[in-house]
C-alpha cells in the first residue's frame, strides 16, 4: 500500500510542479522557480505532505535527473568546439569557484567570526556554479543555435562540470584539515590539492573508455529504445560507482559528460537520436529536480542570517564575478558576451543543497550557520541566475 501511494504521490508531484512551472512562465519567468516553489511548498519546511518512501527516493530521482541533464550537456559538445574552448573552459572550472571559496572563507572571519578553515568549508560549499541551472539553460540554448560561432554554451558547459569538483575536493580538504587540527594532527594540502587534475584527468579517460567500447558495441544496436535504454543504464552505473565506493579520484557526473561528448565523437550523426530519446525522458526529470530542490530550503532557518549572508555573497558574487573575467582574457569574446558568461555562472542550487547540512551533521563548531548561508545562497541565486540567463541572451548572444 506504501509503494501505491507513493507512486500515486510521485505522478501528483508531476504536475503539481510542473503545473506551477507553467504558470511562472506565464510571467516571464523560468519554470524551475516555479517547480522549486512547488518543492519549498508541499515539502518538509512548508506543509510536509510528502509521503516518507517518497522522501527517501527524492536524492535518488534527483540524482537521476541531474546525470540525464550532464549527459544531454556533453552530447551538445562537437570536437571542433573544443578546440576553441579549451584553455578558457579550464580556467572558468578553476578561478572563479577558487575566488569566491577563499573570499568567503575571508568574509567569515569577519562576519561571522569564524576560523579561516571554517570560513573555507563553507566558502567552498557555496563556491560551485550548479549544473542544475546552468547546463539545462545552455543545452536550450545550443538546440536555438545562440551563440554557436564561438561556442558559449559550450564553453560555460564544460566549465561548470569542472568547477564543481575543484570546489568540492577544497571542501573535503578543508573539512580533514578542521579535523587534524582538533586532534593535533597534521594534513598534507599540497598532495590534497594534487588530486585535483588528476581526478579530472581520470574521469575524462573513463568517459573515453566507456565511449570507446560503445564505439564498438553498444552503438552499434540498431534498436533506438534498447540503445538509448543501454546508454541511460550506464550513465547510472557509472553515478552508482562514485556513490558507492566514493573514489577520490573520481568524479561521475564529469565522467558522464564526456561519455556524452565521446559519444558524439564516435556515434556521428547517430548521436541525435540518442539525444532527442534522453531529452524526452530530461521533460520530466528536470520536474522532480527541481522540486526536490525545492523541498531542501528551510526559509525559516535563513531568516536569523539573512543580512549577513546577503553581505557576504554580495561581496563573493562580485569577486566570482572578476574571476570569471579574468578565465576570459585572451579570448575574443565581445564584452555583452562576457558579461553574459558572469551571469550565468551565478547560479547555485544542488551541491549546496546536498552538502550544506554535512558541517553540521559531522559536528564543526558553526555548522547550522554554515547550513543557513548555505541554503540562502540558493534562495537568492538559483533565481537570480535563472532569469538573468533567460532575460539577457537575446541581447547579449548571437544567434549563430
Amino acid at each position: 500500500m506504501m509503494y501505491f501511494i507513493t507512486f500515486i504521490f510521485l505522478i501528483f508531484l508531476a504536475f503539481y510542479s510542473n503545473f506551477l512551472g507553467k504558470i511562472v512562465e506565464k510571467i516571464k519567468l523560468p519554470s524551475l522557480i516555479g517547480m522549486m516553489i512547488a518543492g519549498a511548498l508541499i515539502g518538509p519546511y512548508g506543509f510536509n505532505k510528502i509521503p516518507n518512501l517518497a522522501l527517501t527516493l527524492a536524492p535518488i530521482l534527483k540524482d537521476v535527473a541531474l546525470i540525464i541533464v550532464l549527459f544531454i550537456g556533453g552530447l551538445g559538445i562537437g570536437a571542433d568546439q573544443i578546440k576553441k574552448i579549451g584553455r578558457p573552459a579550464v580556467l572558468l572550472s578553476i578561478i572563479p569557484a577558487t575566488l569566491e571559496g577563499f573570499a568567503i572563507a575571508y568574509l567569515s572571519t569577519i562576519f561571522l567570526n569564524f576560523s579561516f578553515v571554517q570560513g573555507a568549508i563553507l566558502g567552498f560549499i557555496i563556491a560551485a556554479v550548479s549544473p542544475a541551472v546552468l547546463i539545462p539553460s545552455m543545452v536550450s540554448l545550443i538546440d536555438k543555435n545562440v551563440g554557436q560561432k564561438k561556442s558559449i554554451p559550450q564553453l560555460l558547459l564544460v566549465g561548470a562540470s569542472a568547477d564543481d569538483s575543484i570546489a568540492i575536493t577544497l571542501f573535503t580538504s578543508f573539512l580533514a584539515i578542521y579535523f587534524q587540527k582538533l586532534d593535533g594532527g597534521t594534513f598534507d594540502f599540497k598532495t590534497q590539492l594534487l588530486t585535483i587534475p588528476v581526478s579530472i584527468v581520470f574521469s575524462l579517460l573513463i568517459g573515453w573508455g566507456v565511449g570507446f567500447v560503445g564505439k564498438l558495441s553498444f552503438l552499434k544496436i540498431k534498436n533506438l529504445k534498447l540503445k538509448i535504454l543501454t546508454v541511460f543504464i550506464i550513465c547510472l552505473s557509472l553515478r552508482y560507482i562514485e556513490n558507492k565506493f566514493h573514489f577520490s579520484l573520481y568524479n561521475s557526473l564529469l565522467t558522464i559528460m564526456s561519455l556524452g561528448f565521446f559519444i558524439r565523437y564516435y556515434g556521428k550523426d547517430s548521436y541525435k537520436d540518442i539525444q532527442n530519446g534522453m531529452n524526452n525522458i530530461w521533460k520530466y526529470g528536470k520536474i522532480y529536480l527541481f522540486t526536490f530542490v525545492g523541498m531542501a530550503i528551510n526559509p525559516s532557518l535563513v531568516g536569523g542570517y539573512f543580512f549577513i549572508g546577503l553581505t557576504i555573497l554580495t561581496y563573493s558574487l562580485s569577486i566570482r564575478s572578476v574571476g570569471v573575467l579574468i578565465a576570459l582574457i585572451g579570448t575574443n569574446l565581445t564584452y555583452k558576451e562576457r558579461l553574459f558568461c558572469v551571469i550565468a555562472y551565478l547560479p547555485k542550487a544542488t551541491v549546496q543543497s546536498a552538502k550544506a547540512g554535512i558541517p553540521l551533521q559531522m559536528g564543526v563548531a558553526g555548522g547550522e550557520v554554515m547550513q543557513a548561508i548555505a541554503i540562502l545562497s540558493v534562495l537568492i541565486t538559483a533565481p537570480l541566475g535563472a532569469i538573468g540567463i533567460n532575460s539577457s541572451y537575446k541581447k547579449l548572444l548571437k544567434n549563430s
